[in-house]
């Protein structure tokens, strides 16, 4: 509050959350929130429960940005008094203040990047949301994140869009390896919400065993079109090309509290006798508006 003082912009930050859950209820619009390193009277430690606060109103992009302290701005004919030194060329971007010092500029710049990485790209939306959990806090999972990467060399040569799912499953069973299965199911459910895969990443499960019940599904749908009537023109090999049939044994679309996580039963879903396990069907011609995500039928 004191630094949102300074800088002139006193707000109420509970009913900016309220205003902003409201929005998001609706779920048609695509909210952006922004945070500022390196303002005045705000810490490594403050800055991060500025984060976790902003991460809990849970906006499809949480932008974290960097002071720049523009000729005859007040920050920058206070510079002096508040320690701040920047660059002398544009962006005149802070290197560091009286409270941030320059190594947690850089490790915020780290930060930064995994949250545009696995947050702000949406392609790791339910992976993310069970990953957080293992953390004491949003702002402790990115910097354990940050880490990784870091010990790994991943900043210098960064994994290319697909492998990224493979570093997160490296970096969650590092962190919470007692639910390898699921991050495995979580990722696989991630990838295939944004695209068909030409081909199945490494940690993904053989479908070889699944073959028969997926042909099995796409030519009762050929005949019927009970789950994709957009297809009306296409035969069950076209079905087949053009969306994705998963088999997954955890309801990783909705799962509970970490303690409550169980592998699905007959019993507790009420499943028939297709091996304890749910089908989910990718459908790509229809997209969330929003989030871009594939239309997804539970079978």
């Amino acid at each position: 509050p004191y630094t949102l003082e300074t800088i002139h912009r006193v707000m109420d930050v509970e009913k900016l959350e309220q205003v902003v859950a409201r929005i998001n209820a609706s779920r048609n619009v695509h909210q952006h929130l922004d945070l500022i390193a390196g303002l005045p009277f705000e810490d490594y430690e403050s800055f991060g429960k500025s984060f976790d606060r902003v991460y809990a109103m849970k906006p499809e992009q949480l932008q974290l940005g960097f002071l720049k302290v523009l000729k005859g701005s007040e920050m920058c004919e206070r510079a002096r008094e508040y320690g701040i030194v920047y660059t002398d060329k544009a962006p005149y971007e802070v290197l560091f203040t009286k409270w941030l010092s320059f190594d947690d500029v850089l490790r915020l710049k780290r930060i930064e990047e995994m949250v545009e990485l696995y947050y702000n790209s949406n392609q790791f939306v339910y992976t993310m949301q069970f990953l957080v959990q293992a953390f004491e806090t949003p702002f402790a999972l990115y910097e354990a994140l940050a880490d990784f990467f870091e010990r790994k060399g991943y900043f210098v040569n960064s994994p290319a869009r697909s492998y990224r799912y493979q570093v997160l499953l490296e970096f969650a069973c590092e962190y919470d390896g007692q639910f390898e299965e699921i991050y495995r199911e979580l990722l696989i459910y991630d990838m295939y919400l944004r695209e068909n895969l030409k081909s199945r990443p490494e940690f993904a499960k053989d479908l070889t065993p699944y073959k028969d019940t997926i042909r099995s599904f796409y030519k009762e749908e050929e005949e019927t079109r009970h789950f994709l009537p957009a297809y009306e023109q296409y035969d069950f090999k076209q079905l087949a090309r053009m969306t994705h049939l998963e088999p997954f044994y955890f309801q990783v679309w909705n799962l509970p509290e970490r303690s409550a996580v169980k592998r699905l039963t007959t019993e507790n879903v009420g499943l028939d006798s297709r091996h304890n396990l749910q089908y989910v069907l990718f459908d790509y011609q229809e997209r969330n508006p929003l989030t871009g995500d594939a239309r997804t039928i539970i079978w």
